[in-house]
């Protein structure tokens, strides 16, 4: 046989197998997904605001760990495994009903008539009507204070009070799991958190239905049952887990722009490693991104820009 029949033929074989693998991966995610989206959807059966999970994340990225859940009768139990601090890995388990998911679901929504999402990523008033949109924004988690550009979004206090009962469970866990370790230390509480946070598979969440729309935030419930979450959805759920191990004025969070565009990220004051701070209420915080596994020692600099505060306490 000739060397150009020998190439021809590996060459075959190797885009065989390159096409399969990607076929497979492609698949796999499908499947995971689709179970993901039974789950999420049986915790929210009963949840007054109707939302549509049945979109595909945006820029869709897993860093090797996934939240798996397992329904059974009205409750759904959630699995995950995520490295905890230096090499111990840790397993949370979960048992969430779907009662109390919907009762929570249906505290964080706003009524279609307001605004509406743009193709910049951004959100306009859909009317001028102020009565209107103070009698329907300002309420489930969204606030309408003018007109203006910056008047009108997320109550993110409001998100992470509601859920509180997930975030407390998330937050003694940890606790147990560091003292188990002998690692408890304020560094190892935020960087035990944040590696909980910073896993799970990043995903722009896309939740509006024909009534409701959600600004793309996903509740922290939501971003364990469907297993991804984005940047003010991971944000959000790391000040709401955190508040629970230290003192809730050491926490922020933070809105910013940076190449991309615009981004959230939270800020803990009493660090001291390398990074962007920012001073806030005559303390320094450091600026952290929850997005993806960076360990607090390795926050980039000068990377955030018009740094606008959200304070949670």
């Amino acid at each position: 046989m000739s060397e150009p029949t020998i190439y021809i033929i590996i060459l075959s074989v190797s885009v065989f197998i390159l096409n399969s693998n990607i076929s497979f991966a492609l698949k796999k995610n499908e499947i995971t997904h689709e179970n993901s989206l039974m789950v999420v959807e049986h915790l929210s059966q009963y949840a007054s605001k109707k939302k549509n999970y049945r979109y595909f994340p945006q820029n869709y990225q897993s860093h090797g760990y996934k939240i798996i859940g397992k329904i059974s009768g009205n409750d759904a139990y959630l699995d995950y495994s995520f490295p905890l601090i230096y090499n111990n890995e840790s397993n949370f388990t979960i048992k969430l009903n779907a009662h109390n998911v919907s009762s929570v679901i249906s505290q964080f929504g706003c009524e279609m008539s307001c605004f509406e999402s743009t193709n910049m990523d951004g959100f306009i008033l859909r009317t001028d009507n102020i009565s209107h949109l103070k009698e329907q924004m300002n309420q489930d988690g969204f606030y309408f204070k003018s007109l203006e550009k910056d008047g009108f979004g997320i109550n993110y206090k409001h998100v992470i009070q509601i859920s509180n009962d997930l975030t407390s469970q998330i937050a003694s866990f940890l606790l147990n799991e560091l003292n188990r370790h002998n690692k408890d230390s304020y560094e190892n509480r935020i960087q035990s958190a944040l590696n909980f946070v910073q896993f799970i598979p990043y995903g722009v969440p896309h939740f509006d239905s024909e009534t409701h729309s959600y600004m793309g935030l996903a509740i922290p419930h939501e971003s364990l049952a469907i297993s991804y979450s984005d940047c003010d959805s991971k944000s959000t759920l790391f000040a709401g887990i955190l508040h629970h191990l230290i003192a809730p004025e050491n926490i922020i969070l933070v809105s910013c722009l940076i190449d991309e565009g615009a981004h959230m990220i939270t800020g803990v004051a009493g660090l001291n490693y390398p990074g962007q701070y920012y001073n806030y209420n005559n303390k320094e915080f450091l600026l952290i991104e929850t997005t993806v596994p960076i360990p607090l020692e390795s926050q980039p600099s000068n990377k955030f820009k018009e740094v606008n505060i959200i304070p949670i306490s």
